[in-house]
C-alpha cells in the first residue's frame, strides 16, 4: 500500500509539474510581452489574442457561408441575395459611407458579384433592386442614368423601417445576431413603457 502511495503521489507531483510547464509555455510562447512583466499582464495578452483569433474564426464562417449562398439560384437571386445583405450590412454595422441606412449600387453589387465568382449585369442587378423593392417595403429603388438598363440604380433603406423578419433572414445567412436590429428593438420598448 505504501508504494502505490508513494507512486501516486510522484504521478500527481508530475502532473502538477507538466501543467506549471505548459502554463510557463504559454505565457512565454504566445504572448508578445517580454519574460520579464507581469505573469498577469501575459495572460491578458494570451485572452486578448485568443479574442482576436475567435473573431477571424467568425469572419472566416460568415465568408465560408455567403459563398455557399451565392453558390444558389439563379443570377438574379444571388445579386438579391448580395444586395439585401448589403444594406442590412451597412445599417448594422453603421458603415454606410452616404449617410444613416444602408444603400448599395448596381456596380458595386457587380463587383460583389466577381468576387463570388458571379458574372452579372446591369440589367440583372437592375432587376434584382426592383425585386426587393416590391418584396420589402423597407427598400426603395432610385432610379439611376446611363445607357445600360438597371445603369446606376441605387438600392436603399432605412434602419428603423426594416421588419423583424427580415433581419431574421439576415441574421440566419450571417450566422449571428444583427446588433441593430436589438438596439432599435430595445428603444422602441424604452419608448413604448416596455410593451
Amino acid at each position: 500500500m505504501g508504494s502505490r502511495l508513494a507512486r501516486l503521489e510522484r504521478e500527481t507531483v508530475r502532473e502538477g509539474s507538466l501543467e506549471m510547464a505548459a502554463v510557463r509555455r504559454l505565457l512565454h510562447g504566445l504572448s508578445d510581452t517580454t519574460a520579464e512583466t507581469d505573469p498577469i499582464a501575459k495572460v491578458d495578452a494570451i485572452v486578448e489574442r485568443v479574442d482576436e483569433l475567435e473573431t477571424e474564426v467568425q469572419h472566416l464562417r460568415a465568408q465560408l457561408r455567403a459563398q455557399r449562398n451565392q453558390q444558389r439560384g439563379t443570377k438574379k437571386q444571388r445579386a438579391k441575395r448580395l444586395a439585401r445583405n448589403e444594406v442590412l450590412r451597412q445599417i448594422d454595422r453603421e458603415t454606410n459611407p452616404i449617410g444613416n441606412g444602408g444603400s448599395v449600387d448596381v456596380p458595386a453589387i457587380i463587383t460583389m458579384g466577381h468576387g463570388f465568382g458571379v458574372e452579372l449585369t446591369h440589367k440583372t442587378v437592375g432587376d434584382a433592386f426592383g425585386a426587393l423593392a416590391t418584396e420589402w417595403d423597407c427598400f426603395e429603388c432610385q432610379p439611376g442614368s446611363g445607357t445600360k438598363s438597371g445603369a446606376n440604380k441605387r438600392l436603399v433603406a432605412a434602419g428603423d423601417d426594416v421588419p423583424d423578419a427580415l433581419w431574421q433572414i439576415y441574421e440566419d445567412e450571417i450566422g449571428e445576431e444583427a446588433t441593430e436590429r436589438h438596439a432599435f428593438a430595445e428603444s422602441s420598448e424604452s419608448t413604448n413603457g416596455g410593451r
